[in-house]
């Protein structure tokens, strides 16, 4: 038995390699089913994020069944990906998990989303019996490690995103629950920022963007209401908040845009410009009644959150270490099961065959000398197992040499593991 993960992440691919990489619903199954269909897979969970792909796979014999998965892979995803895929063995594929479901390999070091992540990927997994009684005990144990981490340090506080920081820097300034809130641009930041927002519970979303397919797709997916650029001075007069996000290398929000907006009324406007160039004029912030701040602002506020987070990540680490200590054990045990189950099931053949010449040449005898003969060769094969067993469970191997010294011992062509066998020892 082993455990192997494969991955192409933010940390080995460009983005636009791992967006081409996310499966639907139905394309999941069918690459976990060719997964199942190999000799030497016997499992496998797919994690899949915007910033990842990973698949853990656990099985019979460990390099075949990376090889195995591994050729799945590019089937599928086409031979570009082997530059940037990573392959781990054992322990190297349980600190990996337990680092993911601590957010110690986001790219946003302590967000929460991937310990939501871990979870569905276990429960989609555990539902279509594509895991079982190997990887579901890892991911939980990986959970339970995520969970522990969030509650024993500040991993997650403050925000750290570029994104994440403008949302919560407004709403410290004008509690966005129940505002109209502006949001200019419909790029990868911009989405980021419609999906923090979801959770301060706006009244209303107004998007602003200039190609209607794409601004309607949009505000589809993040429940906005859709508007052109024209239409933005009018929707500026009575909004709460405005981030804006675009590429555009000019100003798209003048002063005078802002003065005519905030000419009749009493609420202050906060305006939060992310976008690189600026967006809007940032001489406005001289404007009574407006709150204005722009990326700078929000970096240096990244930037001290991210230093926090970094110390936090230290902590994590330790916890990360202690369990990954408990948790070898408990899985040692596991691969340990499978190959005794295999040196049973061969030397119980042996004394069966054994047994049947014995009993052959002693003729016709009575059944109690037959009972007290298959007695005598079950005791010896028991007892020379049981010691032999006892020791290596003392001073337990890695999968990969028990593998080894099981092949060995049993010639390859008799070696068939069946973890389902009842062990004696």
């Amino acid at each position: 038995m082993y455990v192997a993960n494969l991955r192409v992440t933010h940390k080995t691919a460009p983005i636009e390699v791992i967006d081409r990489m996310i499966l639907t619903e139905s394309k999941k199954r069918e690459i976990c089913e060719a997964l199942l269909a190999q000799n030497d897979i016997e499992e496998s969970v797919v994690l899949q994020t915007c910033n990842r792909f990973e698949l853990y796979i656990s099985g019979k014999k460990e390099e075949e069944g990376k090889a195995q998965a591994r050729k799945t892979m590019l089937d599928w995803f086409g031979p570009r990906i082997s530059e940037h895929l990573v392959v781990d063995s054992y322990m190297e594929t349980l600190e990996h998990l337990f680092r993911v479901s601590s957010s110690l390999e986001s790219m946003i070091v302590g967000e929460n989303q991937i310990l939501g992540q871990v979870r569905e990927a276990l429960d989609y997994s555990s539902t279509n019996q594509f895991s079982g009684r190997v990887l579901e005990p890892l991911f939980q144990k990986a959970i339970s490690i995520g969970r522990r981490v969030r509650n024993e340090t500040k991993i997650s506080q403050g925000k750290v995103s570029i994104a994440s920081a403008a949302v919560d820097l407004a709403n410290r300034q004008n509690p966005l629950e129940n505002k109209k809130v502006l949001l200019v641009g419909t790029g990868n930041m911009a989405s980021l920022v419609a999906e923090h927002l979801a959770g301060f519970g706006p009244k209303e979303l107004v998007v602003v963007g200039r190609t209607p397919e794409r601004l309607q797709e949009f505000c589809d997916v993040y429940s906005g209401q859709s508007r052109s650029f024209k239409e933005l001075p009018t929707d500026l007069e009575d909004a709460d908040v405005l981030f804006s996000a675009t590429s555009c290398p000019r100003v798209l929000i003048p002063r005078e845009m802002v003065e005519n907006a905030v000419e009749e009324r009493e609420e202050s406007l906060t305006l939060v410009d992310i976008a690189m160039p600026a967006d809007i004029d940032p001489t406005v912030r001289d404007i009574p009644g407006v709150q204005h701040f722009s990326i700078d602002d929000l970096q240096e506020i990244s930037s001290q959150n991210q230093i926090a987070r970094m110390d936090e990540a230290k902590k994590a680490e330790s916890v990360i270490m202690e369990e990954l200590g408990r948790f070898k054990g408990k899985l040692q045990g596991l691969h340990l099961d499978t190959f005794f189950s295999s040196l049973n099931k061969y030397v119980d053949g042996i004394r069966q065959k054994e047994l049947e010449k014995a009993l052959s040449k002693l003729g016709d005898v009575e059944p109690e000398v037959r009972s007290t003969v298959e007695s005598l060769s079950k005791s010896l094969t028991k007892k020379i197992m049981h010691n032999f067993l006892t020791q290596v469970r003392s001073s337990p191997m890695a999968p990969v040499d028990m593998e080894k010294f099981v092949t060995i011992f049993m010639g390859r062509e008799n070696v068939s593991q069946d973890p389902n066998e009842t062990i004696e020892e």
